[in-house]
């Protein structure tokens, strides 16, 4: 079976092809909320017909709707939207309302979990920055949602009358100068975080790092992390397959 998976982002469309349990290299190009459509036209429109085509969508109705009409129109094939549930493939959920707990989280947990034996901190640094504890018994034991890297810095250029001057990638703690100061502020706040869900879980769990900014994360952290820049995507592809 040919399977498109589909991770429709705050930001980005990330896609990759199942065939046969194999999944291709990930591809991914921004998109605009209204005009997915076209995007979606000139992403895939020359490929072969899936049997399947599997989402996993954070960026609201409006835009799975235009996904589905698209789906619909060019291919006469159903689109499967993937949701948290209170458990799946032996994750359990600490959400009270399951279906509340962002799909991207879902997916990042179910794939931490099938590649580790031991309790793991699930770490996705996009958009927004979500921090998930997870015991190696695969029971979630929730987690946290803070402001990506960007958004932290734009937030505080917007609410202060801190003069927009360059970016800087300083990682150093303490830095010389305001933009330097700026990104290492937003960069070390949340390597700390990270660090102190880490502390709270005991037991050395295994950190996984996934989204854009994960490298940068991972520089500056005191203790060992791994990174898994396709998290999301394999979670899904083990939910396509399930």
């Amino acid at each position: 079976m040919r399977i498109l998976l589909v991770d429709i982002g705050n930001t980005n469309l990330k896609w990759a092809w199942l065939q046969d349990g194999e999944m291709s290299a990930l591809e991914r190009a921004g998109y605009q909320a209204n005009g997915i459509t076209a995007q979606a036209y000139c992403c895939w429109s020359h490929a072969e017909k899936p049997e399947k085509v599997v989402v996993a969508n954070v960026a609201g109705q409006s835009v799975e709707d235009e996904l589905l009409q698209w789906v619909t129109n060019e291919w006469h094939i159903d689109m499967e939207v993937v949701a948290a549930s209170a458990q799946q493939l032996g994750v359990k959920n600490a959400y009270a309302c399951p279906e509340q707990l962002g799909v991207d989280r879902w997916l990042a947990l179910i794939a931490a979990y099938k590649s580790n034996t031991a309790p793991v901190c699930v770490v996705d640094c996009g958009t927004a920055i979500t921090i998930d504890a997870l015991t190696a018994d695969g029971q979630h034991q929730g987690g946290l949602i803070l402001p990506g890297l960007a958004m932290m810095r734009q937030v505080m250029l917007e609410r202060t009358q801190i003069p927009r001057i360059g970016k800087s990638e300083n990682i150093e703690l303490l830095a010389g100068d305001t933009a330097g100061a700026i990104a290492a502020g937003s960069l070390h706040a949340a390597a700390a975080l990270v660090e102190r869900v880490a502390q709270q879980m005991g037991a050395s769990p295994t950190i996984v790092l996934t989204g854009s900014d994960a490298f940068r994360l991972k520089a500056v952290m005191k203790l060992e992390a791994e990174v898994d820049p396709e998290l999301v995507m394999h979670g899904l592809a083990m939910v396509a397959q399930s």
